[in-house]
């Protein structure tokens, strides 16, 4: 918090600063929530503040109580450690515990893997080196959001719904992808991301369709 105060003081037109201190004051609104359910969650577990007085004013009652935000902690540990055996729908209910996109920065992520971006949820569509301008919201043919699923709707990379290729992308066996016009089906995995167009892979990993 305040490194993201300072950078503003340093340059407040600055508009990354800007966004970073705008963002601080919408958490700080949730902060407050979150602060107000664990005093109720504690107070219903019989979990005592350490370190206050009694009523008599000394800090010894006799009996050691847990600490109430050590247990907190634990517990959002634990529930980190198993986010990725929840199914979507269970996940898009507690998207705050799932790794960052920022936080993979420069790293490799697999298909199907879950982050958190933008107050959302976010599941990955093509293995790729996390990139600073290849966000969740501005690359479609990377992510998707994860969402409560309705009936009916087109699944990606099928024939009628191709994904879009822009390069940088590993190709899964049985999609279809899109670049130019042309639609082609990935004939064989490529395991890592492939820069070149889609035409100069015809025979090797897809054919046109």
């Amino acid at each position: 918090m305040q490194a993201v105060i300072n950078n503003c003081l340093n340059n407040f037109f600055d508009p990354e600063h800007l966004s970073e201190y705008q963002a601080l004051q919408e958490w700080r609104k949730t902060a407050k929530q979150y602060a107000r359910e664990a005093m109720t969650w504690a107070a219903e577990q019989g979990i005592e503040p350490v370190g206050l007085p009694d009523e008599e004013g000394s800090h010894d009652n006799g009996e050691l109580t847990p600490d109430g935000m050590l247990m907190l902690q634990q517990a959002v540990k634990l529930l980190k450690g198993q986010t990725a055996d929840l199914p979507d729908e269970k996940a898009i209910e507690v998207p705050a515990l799932f790794p960052t996109w920022a936080s993979k920065m420069g790293q490799t992520v697999a298909v199907d893997e879950r982050l958190y971006y933008d107050g959302r949820l976010w599941k990955v569509l093509q293995a790729h080196t996390v990139q600073a301008d290849w966000t969740p919201t501005a690359a479609a043919a990377l992510f998707t959001e994860v969402v409560a699923q309705g009936e009916g709707e087109p699944e990606l990379g099928t024939l009628d719904n191709p994904i879009p290729y822009s390069g940088n992308m590993a190709l899964e066996q049985g999609k279809y992808y899109s670049q130019g016009g042309v639609t082609y089906l990935c004939i064989r995995d490529t395991g890592n991301p492939v820069y070149h167009d889609l035409s100069a892979l015809v025979g090797l990993y897809v054919q046109a369709v």
